[in-house]
């Protein structure tokens, strides 16, 4: 996969950066106890996804829900 300008996101175990230049993840504003709606990208898909854990260090974006 070439490498990009994703932001990458923080571990939720050790809070080490991963993806840096791969991939990107960016939280909704929807909360429900640890839980929220994401949208993830790399360069080949995008995705929406619900998260077991809000824990994982993903950049804070405004998205429409």
């Amino acid at each position: 996969m070439p490498s990009g300008t994703a932001p990458g996101y923080r571990e939720r175990t050790n809070g080490a950066l991963s993806g840096i230049g791969y991939y990107g993840y960016s939280w909704a504003s929807t909360v429900n106890d640890i839980h929220s709606m994401y949208l993830g990208l790399s360069v080949t898909w995008l995705n929406t996804s619900y998260s077991n854990s809000r824990a994982y260090g993903f950049q804070l974006r405004c998205l429409s829900e």
